[in-house]
């Protein structure tokens, strides 16, 4: 069902959409753009049966190829204009993080589209995200979703801090040296490595990340992080049972912290109805606004992989890349879809308008679409 508003509301949301920081988890960083060329390392990479990982990356190699072109870059800064999302948080390492190599693989595809994009700027602060905003740039920090590559080296933390990250995962669905993610099967918490980990995070300044963790590395990364920890891309267990969500008490526990929560808009997640619209994203926004307070909720998209913008050839691959990182059949994954009007990146207004519909102030709504985020990014990275 498509989201009605009056003109006056309609007027509201995109004046809104316009003048707010708008801030989103969107793992790729870039929608995926066929040109000639990636569509041919695409087909090469089906053909030799690489990981959807190997294959991605090369075709996000070959759009940056591309860069010198100012057709493209036009078309790329385009996308963003028409999104209306200035701010982005972007996963290093994709479908493939589970090695050290394909995160420095993806920082030097970064730095590179940092220098030569034209509309990309890299955010390490509150003041560069401003910053980017005001001179019409997308403001992007890099995250990475899993501590595995780290291994017990400490000292990569500090290498990727030095690079520019600023959020880190403590573990993706699986177990690790950390914790335990939230499909593993047994649920334990932090690992005394684990405790150290976060105990460096919080020294440099770095947002330890929950969302893919188990209950028990929840409860204690909440219990021992002396910065407020944060959920950058999850939901509500109390409107649908599934490993990924996080429960009220999670919620309560976040918000007594000063965290922060992000809602996604996968719909596979958010409801077990496959025809599931931009409501039930709107429902889960509400209920944790309902638990965590209307200056604690956000919007995290965790927009691509799963996106209408997978090519249909690659969909298969990237579907069996993340059932290789714990999802499992029950979990509903499905490749190549949107939540009803959201369908495309471009329709990411339909997020706001949904907020104008559930009568949210303009106060509330500047917070949710990105206020709200930058204040807690402040308080652990600093301004």
């Amino acid at each position: 069902m498509s989201i009605v508003l009056s003109q006056e509301q309609e007027e509201r949301a995109r004046r809104l959409h316009g003048d707010c920081l708008v801030f989103d988890y969107i793992p790729p960083g870039e929608p995926i753009m066929l040109t000639p060329t990636a569509t041919r390392v695409m087909e090469e990479g089906l053909a030799a049966g690489q990981h959807a990982g190997v294959i991605m990356g090369r075709m996000v190699q070959a759009g940056i190829d591309d860069l010198h072109d100012p057709r493209v870059r036009e078309r790329l800064a385009a996308y963003w204009r028409g999104a209306g999302v200035n701010l982005v948080t972007s996963t290093l390492g994709g479908v493939k993080g589970e090695t050290w190599d394909s995160l420095v693989a993806d920082i030097a595809r970064w730095h590179r589209r940092f220098r030569e994009s034209g509309y990309f700027r890299q955010v390490t602060s509150v003041a560069a995200a401003e910053a980017a905003k005001q001179d019409g740039q997308v403001g992007v920090i890099l995250n990475i979703q899993n501590t595995a590559p780290i291994g017990k080296d400490l000292e990569k933390v500090e290498t990727l801090y030095n690079f520019g990250v600023r959020i880190i995962q403590l573990t993706y669905n699986l177990r690790n040296l950390v914790g335990d993610g939230c499909t593993e099967r047994t649920q334990a918490g932090l690992s005394s490595f684990g405790l150290e980990l976060v105990r460096t995070l919080n020294r440099l300044g770095i947002v330890v990340d929950l969302s893919h963790c188990g209950a028990g590395t929840v409860a204690d990364a909440i219990e021992h992080s002396e910065a407020p920890p944060a959920f950058t891309h999850a939901f509500c267990k109390a409107l649908v049972d599934h490993d990924r969500a996080k429960t009220d008490s999670q919620l309560t526990a976040m918000a007594e912290r000063g965290g922060y929560l992000g809602i996604l808009a996968v719909p596979f997640f958010l409801s077990r109805d496959p025809n599931a619209g931009l409501e039930v994203m709107l429902d889960h926004i509400d209920h944790a606004v309902g638990i965590m307070g209307v200056d604690k909720v956000g919007i995290g998209t965790d927009w691509g992989g799963w996106t209408s913008d997978v090519p249909a050839p690659l969909r298969p691959a990237v579907k069996a890349a993340f059932m290789a990182m714990g999802f499992r059949e029950e979990h509903g994954i499905v490749i190549g879809g949107g939540i009803g009007d959201f369908k495309r990146y471009e329709d990411w207004i339909q997020i706001t308008r949904g907020l104008v519909s559930r009568g949210y102030s303009d106060p509330e709504i500047r917070g949710i679409l990105g206020g709200n985020f930058l204040n807690y990014f402040k308080k652990v990275v600093g301004s």
